[in-house]
């Protein structure tokens, strides 16, 4: 079989109240970031790093049923944008 460029957009999840995986957490921010509305100053590392840290949250964890109703946005919500960009506000003060 030959390699395939085909993309397949059926991301269907059977138990949306477990946890999400890493490699979602990649593929949600090769999702965004690859995305016409993506904003110019947030790139992939910092969709990584933000859905990364959600994922890690002991608290409230990524879920993977959050992570189907993400990729069905047209963009990055505004809650999201705004945590990154004071995250790297706030890494720029300390360095």
């Amino acid at each position: 079989m030959a390699n395939s460029t085909q993309i397949n957009d059926n991301f269907v999840v059977e138990t949306p109240t477990d946890k999400a995986t890493y490699g979602m957490v990649r593929m949600l921010a090769s999702y965004f970031s690859k995305m016409p509305k993506c904003p110019s100053d947030i790139k992939w590392g910092t969709l990584h790093g933000h859905f990364l840290a959600s994922l890690n949250d002991k608290k409230n964890p990524l879920l993977q049923g959050e992570v189907v109703r993400l990729r069905a946005l047209k963009s990055i919500p505004a809650k999201n944008l705004k945590a990154m960009r004071s995250y790297k506000k706030l890494v720029a003060i300390k360095s």
